[in-house]
């Protein structure tokens, strides 16, 4: 099987794809490595012609199968770089396939930085929006809250851009699941660059539940992390202090502004980070792979919802070694974001491989649905249609906007149709 596209554009047939912890995989008919945005164009179009669903990968580090297709996968990661700069409006114009660690070091360059980023930077700037990626702090929103325009390949193959002036469909996009077309070029709202340092601190859990409306309040970005056992922050290559126990203790990641300081100055060392902004916010992604699922609770149920994962991580599914990570998120407008018109607590958890994990994701679901749970799309979930439909207020409005976007469902895959098709 061939495809019709420009020479400069790779193309190969029947090539396995898998994602970055290896849990997901699939054998598109076609993987199309496009070197321009005419490329993209042109196969999208021959995607129609021939019958095929198309999907879209970035850097491949979701654990759900969003990308998953039998039919054409796209490749960005040759879309790359800023496009165009407006320091008036403090806004910022990116190629979709752009990762995060390029863009924010380029933005450094030109003065400007991202208001908050997610942990992990080898993500796409595509990937990144279309799964609502987010960081940590009680007053800011994540990544999709920062969109402002989009310019993408709807259904049709036909190039089209959404805008402020046209908010339904700006918010329908800015998570977009990756089914509201090929995102080519990205807007972004940036602010003025800023220093921050990291300071990691341990804690017992009882003093974490005491104090844990004064931390969050008193640290521009705080995390936390529940370790069940002495050896649970192994799991994620996290420096710990000897000769103390850290069996139900909390960890304290947190970020706080400091004046500018030299290059000499600037430290990149997990938990002493000091200096620009996206280094200290972000990192490589250098764990052994595992498998996550990330819910997202009403800040005011979150307290009982920590509580009973960390009851079933005691007790039936004591043989799950990874700990769980605790953030806050501001709530935003996008509609399928699962931050839209709430302030949030994320509840994250992993598999670890070589055990069977499901049973215990099975019972983290069932615990947080309770808690009105919505899920971070770019991770393991057990999310229905009916429940969505319960869940996310606009989800009719998302689904109307997507068909008008893509009327034959070609950005469909197997895992997105039942939710949202």
């Amino acid at each position: 099987m061939s495809l019709n596209v420009p020479q400069k554009t790779s193309t190969e047939d029947y090539q396995m794809w898998s994602n970055w912890a290896g849990n997901i995989q699939s054998t598109p008919a076609i993987t199309v490595q496009a070197h321009t945005e005419e490329d993209v164009v042109d196969a999208v179009k021959q995607a129609r012609k021939m019958g095929l669903s198309a999907r879209v990968c970035g850097s491949s580090l979701s654990f759900s199968p969003l990308v998953a297709t039998g039919g054409m996968l796209l490749d960005l990661l040759n879309l790359t770089g800023i496009t165009a700069v407006d320091p008036a409006r403090g806004r910022v114009r990116v190629r979709a396939g752009t990762t995060i660690r390029q863009f924010v070091a380029d933005l450094w360059d030109h003065g400007f930085a991202l208001l908050n980023q997610g942990i992990i930077w080898n993500q796409t700037i595509g990937g990144a929006l279309a799964t609502s990626t987010h960081g940590t702090g009680q007053g800011l929103q994540g990544m999709s809250s920062m969109v402002t325009w989009v310019r993408l390949v709807d259904g049709r193959g036909e190039v089209v851009e959404i805008g402020e002036d046209d908010p339904d469909r700006l918010h329908a996009a800015q998570t977009s699941l990756g089914v509201m077309g090929v995102f080519l070029e990205i807007e972004l709202k940036v602010v003025p660059r800023f220093f921050l340092e990291e300071r990691l601190v341990f804690v017992d859990w009882d003093e974490a539940q005491r104090s844990w409306d004064s931390e969050m309040a008193s640290n521009r970005n705080h995390a936390v992390m529940w370790l069940q056992s002495d050896t649970a922050a192994r799991e994620y290559n996290l420096p710990t202090p000897e000769g103390k126990s850290l069996a139900n203790t909390a960890m304290y990641m947190q970020f706080n502004p400091i004046d500018p300081i030299p290059e000499s100055e600037w430290c990149r060392e997990v938990g002493a980070r000091r200096g620009p902004s996206y280094f200290v916010l972000s990192a490589e992604n250098n764990t052994n792979p595992f498998f996550e699922l990330e819910y997202m609770i009403p800040v005011d149920k979150a307290h009982d919802a920590i509580r009973q994962v960390q009851d079933l991580m005691r007790g039936e599914h004591s043989n799950q070694v990874h700990p769980m990570f605790i953030r806050f998120v501001k709530g935003d407008e996008a509609w399928m974001s699962p931050f839209y018109e709430r302030d949030t607590v994320t509840v994250s958890v992993a598999g670890h491989p070589g055990v069977e994990y499901w049973p215990y994701l099975r019972d983290v679901d069932r615990t947080l649905k309770q808690f009105e749970a919505r899920a971070h799309w770019g991770k393991l979930h057990l999310m229905t249609r009916e429940y969505l439909e319960a869940v996310y207020p606009r989800h009719g409005d998302f689904v109307r906007v997507r068909r008008e976007i893509d009327p034959d469902g070609i950005f469909l895959n197997d895992h997105t149709r039942p939710l949202v098709g």
